[in-house]
């Protein structure tokens, strides 16, 4: 009896024993899978299903101690924020989603795509012997998204950028790679785009360049190295009115001068530029104050302003705030917006340019917003002036004058000045008179002069006007005959 009990309690401890182990294991299983959803999650972008940054970072890291060779492109689509904006967001989510389906369908099995935010993707291809294994399929790739996708009922072609970057010959650890890819997806993009693209030599130094500007910039900045020329722009009717126009320049230490055109969108890309503005106008508004004290009341003084920024509140805010702090008024100070204005942010330009206006500046818009459909909706805004280049007065040849003319025609006919700028010769001249300009600047006029001679410049200029009165006078008198 007692050895009946017995086995009897050994089979129940045995029992419990593996029935606790089966609990335990499909608890382990439950947690386990529990686990790898998680990861997966974490590792999957949730609108186009396909890989997310953080896999596609883990995966080079893999791939990088295997040792074998491999490329990285990184690729994004020209022209999404434009389909966002005009056909809504869902339409470009639908987009996302049919380029991801495109990866998973149709790229080899060496290849897979990641999304990485945005409209930003990239394709990891192992395997690989030569850079003509890449190339072939990069471009049966272009090919299948070369054909017209149908969103909503509207035709799209679905146009991108890529870079490409290859390992080990490019660089052998993940930053470098990523950025060398990157760097060659931004160069097709700039340089005809819907393509792609090899990071080479040529490119690295081109990138070790940007960077040493860069720095040097950075530098320049904190060692105050830049200063300013200043170029004259001429009243035709009355040239007793001059506006000198505000032109940054570079002290490099070892370079010498370097104009603002050969560095300026460096400074851009490492948003320098809205420090550089601030410190132009506050440097011009100083400068007009110290010419006013001295009796020099016919002259107003113009500076160049980032498109890229003038419609921040905060930094026309910094704006406003040196200009009252100077108390301009009456538009004596210019302000010329030197890149093209978004007519989808009219309302912003709007607002901001009220606000400079009313803190006592003029706003001045160039060429290069000067498009016939537009001028019509710069109307909306305070816009004192156009300023045209002497790309239009050509005067060899009639279809530049005649672009000319009817450009002058329609912004006076909106009540704006015209200034015709960078004329170079007597010619020139006689075109921009003829075409009814207010203002003319350029070499053939004046050239650009030192900040600390524009004290003198003003002095002697009764001896330059009766030059300037001069050719003003021929150039009339050619108009009418």
């Amino acid at each position: 009896m007692e050895n009946t009990e017995l086995i009897i309690n050994i089979l129940y401890f045995v029992i419990a024993f593996v029935f606790g182990i089966l609990v335990a294991s499909l608890f382990n299983r439950s947690k386990e899978k529990e686990r790898l959803i998680i990861k997966k999650q974490a590792y999957t972008d949730q609108l186009t299903g396909r890989g997310n940054r953080y896999l596609f970072m883990e995966t080079l890291d893999k791939l990088i101690k295997k040792g074998k060779k491999f490329a990285v492109c990184f690729m994004d689509l020209d022209g999404f924020k434009q389909i966002n904006d005009t056909m809504g967001h869902d339409a470009g989510d639908e987009l996302l989603i049919y380029l991801a389906n495109t990866f998973e369908t149709k790229l080899p099995k060496n290849a897979t795509a990641y999304r990485l935010g945005g409209d930003e993707f990239s394709i990891v291809i192992k395997n690989i012997s030569t850079t003509e294994d890449i190339t072939n399929l990069l471009d049966e790739l272009k090919e299948e998204l070369s054909k017209p996708i149908v969103i909503d009922g509207t035709t799209i072609s679905l146009e991108y950028s890529l870079g490409v970057s290859i390992f080990p010959e490019d660089a052998t650890d993940r930053q470098t790679l990523i950025m060398y890819a990157d760097d060659a997806m931004y160069y097709i993009k700039e340089h005809g785009k819907n393509n792609y693209y090899f990071h080479n030599k040529a490119l690295k130094a081109k990138l070790e360049n940007k960077n040493k500007m860069q720095k040097d910039l950075k530098t320049a900045y904190e060692n105050k190295e830049f200063g300013f020329s200043f170029q004259p722009r001429i009243d035709i009717e009355d040239s007793r009115n001059i506006c000198l126009e505000a032109l940054l320049y570079w002290k490099h230490p070892v370079l010498g001068v370097i104009n603002s055109y050969y560095f300026i969108k460096q400074a851009d890309d490492m948003a320098l530029t809205i420090k550089l503005d601030q410190y132009v106008l506050e440097n011009v508004c100083m400068k007009l104050n110290e010419l006013r004290e001295k009796g020099f009341w016919n002259v107003k003084m113009a500076v160049n302003i980032s498109n890229r920024h003038v419609t921040r509140k905060e930094f026309v805010d910094k704006l406003c705030e040196i200009l009252n702090k100077y108390s301009i008024e009456n538009g004596d100070i210019q302000i010329e917006i030197i890149d093209p204005i978004d007519i989808k942010k009219i309302e912003s330009y709007k607002v901001m340019f009220e606000r400079l206006k009313n803190s006592g500046a003029s706003i001045i818009i160039n060429d290069t917003s000067i498009k016939y459909e537009n001028l019509t909706l710069f109307r909306e805004l305070p816009i004192s002036e156009l300023k045209l280049s002497s790309k239009y007065v050509d005067y060899d040849s009639n279809l530049g004058y005649d672009v000319l003319k009817e450009i002058v025609e329609l912004g006076k006919s909106l009540n704006y000045k015209i200034s015709i700028c960078q004329i170079e010769r007597e010619e020139e001249l006689l075109s921009a008179i003829k075409a009814g300009g207010d203002s003319i600047q350029g070499n053939f006029i004046f050239k650009p002069m030192e900040d600390n001679f524009a004290e003198d410049f003003l002095n002697n200029y009764i001896k330059y006007k009766d030059r300037i009165d001069a050719i003003i006078v021929n150039a009339k008198k050619t108009k009418k005959m």
